[in-house]
């Protein structure tokens, strides 16, 4: 009998017993009745149990009575997308979970029905979850950016650099005077020279020479950076800092005025040294650099500009980050910060915590210092100018209009700039108080807590939305003119602010998040078992799968489902050697395409594959996990228990799916697992460093297995292609990249902005055909209409409560005038 008949002749009976009328239904659970037939003896009556009783028997105890979750059990509201059938196909195959199986037939339909109905419905959601908005503070990327763009508008805008290496001045030295005569100007792709005991370059003697590299270096992601220059002979390294009065000349002779450098190796003892710094710099913003190199007498010259990125290793600073165009220095907060709460999949700022407002304090402090011992370059104004105060106040008012995103009133002005510049107070120490008051400012730090659906609060919210700051000056221009009012207006904003690398950089962090990346600080593999797998593969691996999601993010498509399904991988020379394929022809990361059963976009990419892997084995259930959660957008719950994976308990002959399945097969275990297991064996033909394999431990790998979809239905899964071919055409993998990308980029779950939203979004998605970067459109312009709702002062119920500090702030001394 289908579900839907099921369903009707359920109904049907609540309404012959009276269990329901056709009026209102009833909210509390009564007592059980019975249904007799005309010969049924008395023994064989089997009560007829609703949806409610059932509900409160059998899950209240995990779910809560009202849906709300139980600690240590199932901490998560009740929410869902299934429909009503697959819910209680759902329920009958996996639930109670202490004893599943159970619970059937018309129980099933019966509290499938009320958990529907109850929960899962739009109008349940809307009902037990109201939307809103939650309020929050900037997060720490947010607030980093968004001190770099408020102190960076006050320069000159640059021109997009052109990669392709840095702009060298080769000069004859003489004596003392390093740059005596220019011989040679061109573009040096890298800083790797080695010239033995040749001159570099005709015309130049090969005893005493200098050359000068500046450009630009563009930071392809946030995070610390660590710089190192290895020479024999003399050399500066100048980065992110401005060039004083007497650099002008290019001279970096001992006595010329210049800047502290960034790595001093300029005093020569003869043989090879490092000079090594660091710095934290923001992705998908360009730097200033300088690096000045002489040879006076020494036997030989040689030198290299290398780095160490986030997540990387040392390697020669590449062309491709590198620029013969000048940039101007970007204010970067260095101060640590702890992190940001991440608890729902994405980072967020509803927690406010003593070291988090610590942590401002010091940024803040430190940044009003810069502002301090920059002021003239800063605003252009002269020491000895006569209106010097005046100008000084302009400054501080216009500051403070770009960090709360609003022009300021005469009584704001008033409160937080005038008052500091007083009689007997330097007007140094007023900028730096007012300076210190802004950064520290509810206005700047609680973008959005007050309500507004102003013009200059849609350029706010369209601004964190793509660019994780504040809006530029273009963005600006057009609040201030009203032209931000409509969907149109708001959407040419948005595809031009997507064309800036800002941009650009927040979409990369998303899909290092999405694709799980940053664990893979930890990895190592058994040098025995792997010994060719060492810390340049991981590198290289990184870098390969980035650039197959730049490579298919910005195509003119942007199709979300090549993602899964691209038959080929991003190599280079020593990852072909590495895989066993024809090198590229070229020491560059080029395609190389794979048999389609082997290879499948980014389930099958071998860096995210020796992520998900042991130390010696692959990991089907790490594997399993990350399928399930962030390609199929399926909800997990926490594990009952944690059980730790210890290889020597096992028989040594076993295969990894052996003991994988061996180790959970109790019945707690298998209501998670019979969705996590087949998805993780799917991919039992790769090993812990993503290469394909046929056997595992002298058997033939076993790499088929019968998936049961969220609505019920079962795939028999035989290669890759055939999970990457459900999950590209799943609507419920769609709406869970959809969430997954909203929540990132917007920092609230979709339906604080209507019960409808993520359905609109995905829809569209859909009607777009998955044209990623017109998702992305889609969600800022919805999070930043005027339309959108309201935050809520209070989220109820929320254990991330916004709330100030216990103490005032270490700053307030400063603050008074």
């Amino acid at each position: 009998m289908g579900f839907e008949m099921k369903r009707l002749r359920f109904i049907g009976l609540l309404l012959v017993t009276g269990w329901v009328s056709t009026g209102c239904r009833r909210t509390t659970a009564p007592e059980p009745t019975v249904s007799l037939g005309a010969d049924a003896p008395l023994a064989s009556v089997k009560p007829v149990y609703s949806g409610s009783d059932i509900y409160h028997r059998q899950c209240a105890n995990c779910h809560g009575p009202k849906g709300e979750g139980v600690a240590d059990k199932y901490d998560d509201a009740l929410y869902g997308t299934k429909s009503l059938d697959a819910l209680a196909r759902y329920i009958e195959r996996t639930m109670p979970e202490d004893k599943p199986g159970t619970c059937v037939g018309d129980d099933a339909l019966a509290v499938a029905e009320y958990i529907y109905d109850g929960f899962y419905s739009p109008v349940a959601r809307a009902r037990n979850n109201p939307p809103r908005i939650e309020p929050s503070r900037l997060t720490v990327r947010q607030f980093r950016e968004s001190v770099a763009d408020l102190f960076g508008s006050f320069g000159a805008e640059k021109a997009a650099q052109t990669p392709g290496g840095l702009k060298a001045q080769y000069h004859q030295s003489k004596g003392m005077n390093k740059k005596d005569k220019q011989v040679l100007e061109r573009i040096d792709p890298l800083v790797r020279f080695d010239y033995g005991t040749n001159s570099p370059a005709p015309g130049i003697s090969a005893d005493q020479f200098s050359i000068a590299w500046q450009g630009s270096l563009m930071a392809p992601a946030s995070g610390l950076y660590e710089f190192r220059l290895r020479t024999a002979n003399g050399a500066r390294l100048y980065f992110n800092t401005d060039l004083a009065a007497g650099d002008a000349n290019h001279r970096d002779d001992s006595d010329a005025r210049r800047q502290p450098a960034t790595i001093d190796l300029w005093v020569s003892s003869g043989g090879e040294r490092d000079g090594v710094a660091q710095q934290y710099l923001l992705g998908g913003r360009t730097y200033p650099l300088r690096l000045d190199y002489f040879k006076f007498k020494e036997a030989t010259a040689a030198i290299r500009f290398e780095w160490k990125p986030p997540h990387g290793s040392w390697t020669v600073v590449p062309a491709s980050v590198l620029s013969p165009d000048s940039s101007s220095s970007v204010w970067v907060v260095g101060t640590p910060f702890p992190a940001d709460d991440s608890s729902e999949g994405y980072e967020r700022g509803t927690a406010i915590s003593r070291a988090w407002d610590e942590a401002v304090t010091r940024a803040a402090m430190a940044m009003a210092t810069q502002v301090e011992n920059r002021l003239a370059r800063l605003t252009g104004v002269a020491d000895k100018a006569t209106n010097r105060v005046e100008k000084l106040k302009e400054f501080c008012v216009t500051l403070a209009s770009r960090a709360f995103r609003r022009p300021l009133s005469p009584a704001e002005s008033q409160a937080w700039v005038e008052r500091f510049f007083k009689p007997g107070v330097a007007p140094e120490a007023a900028v730096k108080r007012a300076v210190l008051l802004t950064l520290k400012s509810p206005e700047f730090l609680y973008p959005g807590l007050t309500p507004s659906k102003d013009d200059p609060a849609v350029a706010s919210r369209l601004a964190l939305a793509l660019w994780d700051s504040l809006p530029d000056q273009a963005l600006q221009t057009a609040a201030a003119h009203g032209e931000l009012r409509t969907d149109e207006q708001i959407r040419a904003q948005a595809e031009r602010m997507l064309q800036h690398p800002r941009a650009k950089a927040k979409l990369k962090e998303f899909f290092q998040e999405w694709l799980v990346m940053d664990e893979a600080n930890e990895v190592t593999k058994d040098p025995k078992a792997y010994p060719d797998f060492d810390h340049q593969i991981l590198d290289d691996l990184r870098e390969s799968l980035e650039l197959f999601v730049e490579r298919e993010v910005w195509s003119e498509a942007s199709d979300y489902r090549r993602l899964l399904l691209a038959d080929d991988l991003m190599l280079n020379p020593r990852l072909a050697k590495f895989f066993g394929v024809p090198a590229p022809a070229t020491d560059e990361f080029s395609s190389v395409k794979f048999a389609a059963s082997e290879r499948s976009g980014v389930l099958t990419h071998p860096f995210l594959l020796t992520l998900l892997s042991y130390h010696k084995s692959s990991s089907p259930i790490h594997r399993g996990v990350f399928l399930t959660r962030n390609i199929l957008g399926r909800f997990l719950k926490p594990p009952p228990m944690a059980v730790e994976f210890m290889d020597d308990r096992f028989d040594p002959s076993l295969t990894m799916r052996e003991k994988v399945s061996e180790l959970t097969a109790k019945e707690a275990c298998r209501s998670c697992h019979a969705t996590i297991n087949p998805l993780g064996f799917s991919l039992e033909h790769f090993d812990a460093v993503g290469r394909f394999r046929t056997r595992d431990n002298l058997k033939a790998v076993n790499a088929t297995a019968d998936y049961l979809t969220e609505d019920g239905r079962t795939i028999q899964l035989r290669t890759p292609r055939d999970l990457a071919g459900h999950a590209a055409e799943s609507p419920e993998a769609r709406r869970g990249f959809v969430r997954q990308l909203f929540r990132y980029a917007i920092k609230q779950a979709p339906a604080a902005y209507g019960g409808t939203t993520l359905e609109n979004l995905d829809r569209r998605f859909a009607a777009q055909n998955y044209h990623m970067r017109k998702l992305l459109l889609d969600i800022a312009v919805t999070a930043a209409k005027p339309s959108g709702h309201s935050p809520a002062a209070h989220p109820p119920g929320s254990p991330q409560k916004l709330s100030l500090p216990e103490k005032p702030s270490q700053h307030a001394q400063l603050l008074k005038p």
